[in-house]
């Protein structure tokens, strides 16, 4: 709960900060004139010279006129709407609490954010405060070193005086809204690249107080929270507009379709082609197999300001549309957290081994099958030797020198256990759906679609591998259970992303060997394809419900091989927009085709959704030199998504009975 910080507080807290001033503005807006929503890129005083207006901070509406002086912090939303002109004076500033005091007042300044309250008063002495202003403006601009330090003192004084003025007026600032400010900003930019930590930075706290945060007051983490807004306004878009599946992707912040796709079933139960046709046909999707679950949204947030409405607004929500899925959700998770609980209390009373154990290896000293008792024999404590230190996407994570239980939550990474003799105790269900790793995965736990610490405990894991998109409050679940890695996805190669592997579990020597005969081979075919296929080019394309994916070499698809490993020429649209760019794979229309088509194409539906076979019974796609010459090549579909060093080999050899015939 927010709690106001009385004034000779806030003012102690100054006594330990180290300060700087980042900028001084002077600005000026005519009759009627609008400064649209601008994000505070620090903590900022404002000053108005003449004039007045309308402005809102984070929505609280302050009418100002001259000399009125308002303050706001880093992150904070500002609105204004001018009524007679307005000039003003606004000041940028950076402060950090610093020295042994200060650590003491450590915890009040995360949970008040102490140099972001907001107030706003017209001061009883104004001029004290407009000279220095004015004097630290002119030594700012002169943007001479000995000015600019002489201005950086004057602001010291503007401080001191305001804060007398306040003291004598009774003024008491404002803790801010921080929940409000997030849910505001996660609404505005969910198209952006959001990351938790990009957002701490946004509103000056640390990640771990803004995941607290959340769970605290609406029992969502922040990423969660976003890919919920995602898959809503997906929903709307879906079900009203006519935008192909990559198009609705990009506009709710998603670099791809498959991406998309992915986390619309897991979150509503359907895949989005279906979504759209049942929308469409029912007026509305009453009988999903699992309803998506409703947004804590108001259809216009701009009007939840604070977090009092947004909670209003929730508490609506929840009450009219709330879901099986989402109790059970809820339940699950309690469920978890109360058997984590009585596992480190037994693990506490029995006097095992220290916290170190918990979630290194101690778990993996107990035989699969094997029953625990909490009056068993101690077992000994994890030495330095039995572990190291490996920096994943994330920072650097202490994880078992050679881990023997590991939990696969990459998906289509999980190829890459298995080429290095490693067999994981459960993996994500869509990990588990490659034909290349048919007989291979007997007995692996199939944990569902989403992470389920419950059955994870139960598997008694030391190690858990994942990518870089588990969200904040699923890594801090699973990390209560044994070490978690997230890996980067798309980071390199795929010997890159194996090699890696063998560093987490200890079997570099199996990745290097298996690298350098991937390089013999590699070595040994190309010149053979380069001379066959000579200068034409080669592309890869997937048609799906509203038109065609084309991939590069990145994403699977064999596009490592092709564009890859092989370095065959792609046609310039897909050369410029995939391989040289970032992208993973572009959407593009019918009447595109022929720009994207190369002189050898490899395809297969994008996924079994829809009716994509309609493009290969269409006259353009039969006109196309590659159709005419039968150089077309079906590759496996579902296949298609994986990129291990097991898949790989299946693809390579598909490659090249495709391009040198079948006796190659």
């Amino acid at each position: 709960m927010r709690t106001a910080m009385k004034l000779n507080e806030h003012i102690m807290l100054w006594n330990h900060a180290s300060v700087k001033v980042m900028d001084i503005r002077y600005a000026a807006l005519g009759v009627g004139e609008r400064l649209a929503s601008y994000r505070l890129p620090a903590n900022a005083f404002l000053f108005a010279l003449r004039g007045s207006a309308r402005i809102r901070l984070d929505g609280a509406l302050y009418c100002i006129s001259r000399f009125h002086i308002l303050h706001g912090g880093r992150g904070s939303s500002l609105e204004m709407e001018v009524d007679d002109g307005l000039e003003y004076y606004l000041i940028l500033y950076k402060a950090l609490l610093i020295g042994p005091s200060a650590w003491k007042q450590k915890h009040q300044s995360e949970e008040n954010q102490p140099f972001r309250h907001q107030y706003c008063f017209v001061p009883l002495y104004p001029l004290p405060l407009l000279d220095k202003l004015e004097q630290m403006f002119q030594d700012w601009m002169k943007r001479d070193p000995l000015a600019v330090f002489h201005a950086r003192g004057l602001f010291h004084q503007f401080v001191h005086e305001l804060l007398w003025q306040m003291r004598r007026q009774g003024i008491e600032p404002e803790p801010p809204d921080l929940l409000g400010q997030a849910l505001r900003y996660l609404h505005e930019h969910y198209r952006e690249p959001v990351t938790l930590e990009s957002m701490a930075e946004m509103f000056d706290c640390s990640v771990s107080y803004l995941t607290k945060l959340f769970k605290r007051r609406i029992n969502e983490s922040p990423i969660r929270l976003l890919t919920r807004i995602r898959m809503e306004r997906a929903a709307e878009l879906l079900a009203a507009s006519d935008y192909s599946l990559q198009e609705t992707a990009e506009l709710v912040g998603y670099p791809d379709a498959h991406t998309l796709s992915r986390s619309f079933k897991k979150y509503c139960g359907l895949p989005p082609a279906q979504y759209r046709a049942r929308s469409r046909t029912e007026g509305g999707v009453p009988d999903l197999p699992r309803a998506c679950p409703q947004i804590a949204l108001v259809a216009d947030f701009a009007q939840c300001y604070s977090f009092s409405d947004y909670e209003n607004c929730y508490q609506l929500k929840r009450s009219g549309g709330g879901t099986m899925h989402q109790a059970s959700k809820t339940a699950s998770a309690a469920a978890a957290t109360l058997l984590l609980c009585i596992t480190v209390l037994l693990a506490a009373c029995s006097g095992a081994s220290s916290p170190g154990n918990i979630g290194a290896s101690g778990n993996g000293a107990t035989a699969p099958g094997s029953s625990q008792q909490t009056n068993a024999t101690p077992q000994p404590t994890v030495t330095a030797e039995a572990t190291k230190s490996y920096r994943d996407s994330k920072g650097t994570v202490t994880i078992p020198a050679h881990p023997e239980r590991i939990v696969d939550l990459t998906g289509s990474a999980i190829g890459n256990l298995l080429k290095l003799g490693i067999k994981p105790v459960a993996a994500l269900d869509y990990g588990l759906e490659s034909p290349f790793h048919d007989g291979m995965l007997d007995g692996v736990v199939n944990l569902g679609a989403q992470p389920n610490p419950e059955a994870i405990l139960s598997l008694n894991p030391d190690l858990i591998v994942s990518l870089q998109f588990l969200d904040e409050a699923q890594y801090e679940a699973l990390t209560k259970i044994a070490p978690v890695v997230r890996l980067e996805l798309g980071k390199g190669t795929p010997s890159d992303m194996l090699l890696e592997f063998g560093k987490l579990t200890g079997r570099e020597k199996e990745a290097q060997e298996w690298v350098e005969q991937w390089d013999r081979k590699i070595a040994e075919l190309k010149p053979r394809i380069v001379q066959a296929v000579g200068d034409k080019t080669v592309s890869i394309l997937q048609p799906h419900d509203k038109g065609i994916y084309a991939w590069g070499n990145k994403g699977g698809r064999s596009g490592e091989i092709i564009h890859g490993y092989l370095g065959l020429k792609a046609p310039a649209m897909i050369e410029q927009e995939l391989i040289a760019g970032s992208g993973f794979g572009k959407s593009f229309t019918l009447e595109q085709l022929p720009e994207y088509a190369g002189d050898y194409i490899f395809t297969s539906p994008f996924s079994e959704e829809g009716n994509p076979g309609d493009l290969y019974e269409n006259s353009l796609w039969k006109s196309l030199p590659a159709v005419k010459h039968n150089q077309v090549f079906f590759f496996d579909q579902k296949g298609a998504y994986y990129n291990d060093p097991i898949s790989l080999e299946a693809q390579l050899e598909f490659v090249v009975k495709s391009l040198l015939g079948p006796a190659s």
